[in-house]
């Protein structure tokens, strides 16, 4: 059972209703609210240092940007930060966010318990994740997971992560199948790199070169 949930939006309506919706359905008194990434990253390491730890984490990823300068600007900065840092508590994310590569990345690197997707049934379907991972097993959201089953997962792979760095370094793709040459790389056909180039725009939702360069810093992938 939660008795102590941290959650992270800066959205009044939102965190105030799902906090009611938290407090009524699953019966947690202690839901502490925080608009800010580094607020909640200095709640949660006091909580810790006070042995009074938070049993959940429910956090946004994207944050509207204000006066106040944060060193942790997302929510995946933040997942991050607490990961490294070797805090395994049990994470919500609840996001408008639909990239599958994303959302993949959040659960396969952070080991995040479940992904809700924001939108008519969010509420809903929070209820189903606090109880899943109260149990112990992970939850998507049903929009999100059908996705998933429709098509095989894209895998990203060292191979993607050195095509993406020579294009942010202004290689062009035959300059890259020479570096791949030379470094005796496989596969380093310009039509094995096209290929490949063609299906990460695809996966990051980019048209272009330089937006498939600038949606995978964004994912951090490079």
């Amino acid at each position: 059972m939660f008795k102590k949930i941290l959650l992270v939006e800066d959205i009044d309506i939102i965190s105030q209703g799902l906090t009611a919706k938290i407090k009524q359905e699953l019966g947690v008194i202690d839901v502490v609210l925080t608009q800010y990434c580094d607020d909640a990253f200095l709640k949660f390491v006091k909580a810790e240092k006070d042995q009074e730890p938070f049993d959940l984490l429910i956090t946004d990823l994207s944050f509207k940007k204000d006066y106040r300068k944060n060193t942790i600007s997302s929510g995946e900065q933040l997942i991050k930060k607490l990961r490294d840092q070797n805090y395994n508590v049990p994470i919500i994310v609840y996001s408008i966010e639909e990239r599958s590569t994303m959302i993949k990345k959040l659960l396969d690197w952070y080991g995040v318990s479940a992904y809700v997707l924001k939108g008519r049934s969010s509420i809903k379907s929070m209820i189903y994740a606090l109880n899943a991972v109260k149990n112990g097993e992970s939850f998507i959201s049903a929009e999100l997971a059908a996705a998933f089953r429709k098509k095989e997962i894209f895998t990203f792979e060292e191979f993607d992560a050195i095509l993406l760095r020579q294009l942010s370094r202004g290689n062009t793709q035959e300059e890259i199948s020479v570096l791949l040459k030379e470094k005796s790389i496989s596969p380093s056909s310009l039509s094995s790199i096209e290929k490949r180039l063609n299906r990460l725009k695809e996966e990051l939702k980019a048209k272009t070169t330089i937006q498939l360069v600038a949606n995978a810093k964004d994912l951090g992938l490079i």
